[in-house]
C-alpha cells in the first residue's frame, strides 16, 4: 500500500516500496497542481512496485522468473530494468548481479531506479528545485529554500549519531547531484558478493555522481569488493566516471581523488 502524506508547504512523505520517499520541493509552493503531481510520484511508485517486487507473487517479475509468463510478453519497463541490471553485472565484473539462487531479483537496482524515474517526472513538470530521499538514498537539484546549495550528510558508520561528511553539489555544476551510501551499521551482514559469497562487516561507502539509478547500484556493487582492501571499490567507483568517500573493514577512511570537489572528508 502506498501512502502520501504532506509535511508543511514543501515537502511530502511518500511510503512505497517498504521505505519512505521524502519529496521536498520549494518550488511547487503556489502551485495549484503541486498535491496533483505528488500524488502522481506517490502513484508511479505504486506501479513500480507492483511491477518490479520480487516480494509480491504477482508482481510482472514474479510471474517472469517463476516461468508463469513469457519474455516476449514482459513489459518495456521490466525489459529495460532487465536489460540495465545485465548491463551493471558486465561492467561491475559481477559484483552487482540480479541473478540469484531463487530466481532473478532485481531489488538491488529498482530503488535508485525508481528514484530516478521520479526525479524525471518532477524535471518534465518544472518542479524547479527539489531533494528527492528514497531509504537514505538522495538526489538534488537547484538552490535550497536558503538560497544556497542542497547538503546532503553522510552518517558516521563508526561513531552513531555523527556525520562522518557533508556533500554538496560542485560551485557551477547544475546537474542533479546523486548520492547513494551502502553499509552495515544499520542492517548487519545484508550484503553478499554474488561471485565469491563474502559479506562485508563493518565496512561502509558513499558514492556521488549524476545518476542515482547508477550511483545506488555501484555503492553495493563497490561495497562488496572490499575484501582485499580499498583499492578494487576505489578503482569500479573512478572507471565508471563517479566519486566515492568511505570506511574499510579496518574502520579506516578512504576517498577517491575527485572527491574533494563535493566534501570535506572524514579524518
Amino acid at each position: 500500500m502506498t501512502t502520501c502524506t504532506p509535511v508543511g508547504a514543501t515537502r511530502w512523505l511518500i511510503e512505497a516500496m517498504d521505505t519512505v520517499f521524502s519529496v521536498a520541493a520549494p518550488g511547487l509552493v503556489g502551485r495549484p497542481d503541486a498535491e496533483e503531481l505528488v500524488a502522481a510520484l506517490a502513484t508511479g511508485l505504486s506501479l513500480i512496485e507492483d511491477t518490479l517486487s520480487a516480494f509480491r507473487s504477482n508482481s510482472e517479475i514474479s510471474r517472469w522468473r517463476t516461468g508463469r509468463l513469457a519474455t516476449a510478453q514482459l513489459s518495456p519497463v521490466t525489459r529495460a530494468v532487465i536489460a540495465a541490471c545485465d548491463d551493471l553485472e558486465r561492467v561491475t565484473g559481477g559484483a552487482f548481479s540480479a541473478r540469484r539462487a531463487g530466481g532473478y531479483d532485481p531489488t538491488g537496482y529498482v530503488k535508485g531506479w525508481a528514484l530516478a524515474r521520479t526525479q524525471h517526472r518532477l524535471e518534465e513538470a518544472r518542479a524547479g528545485s527539489f531533494c528527492l530521499n528514497g531509504g537514505g538514498d538522495t538526489v538534488v537539484r537547484g538552490r535550497a529554500p536558503h538560497g544556497g546549495p542542497w547538503r546532503v550528510g553522510v552518517a558516521h558508520p563508526n561513531r552513531p549519531g555523527e556525520l562522518a561528511t557533508i556533500i554538496t553539489a560542485e560551485p557551477g555544476d547544475e546537474r542533479p547531484l546523486a548520492v547513494a551510501t551502502s553499509g552495515t551499521s544499520e542492517r548487519g551482514q545484508h550484503l553478499t558478493h554474488p561471485q565469491t559469497g563474502w559479506q562485508p562487516l563493518r565496512s561502509a561507502i558513499t558514492v556521488v555522481g549524476s545518476d542515482i539509478a547508477l550511483v545506488d547500484a555501484v555503492a553495493t556493487a563497490a561495497l562488496v569488493l572490499g575484501q582485499e582492501g580499498t583499492a578494487e571499490p576505489a578503482r569500479l567507483v573512478e572507471n565508471l566516471g563517479l566519486e566515492a568517500v568511505g570506511f574499510g573493514e579496518d574502520g579506516r577512511p578512504w576517498w577517491t581523488p575527485g572527491m574533494t570537489r563535493y566534501a570535506l572528508l572524514p579524518a
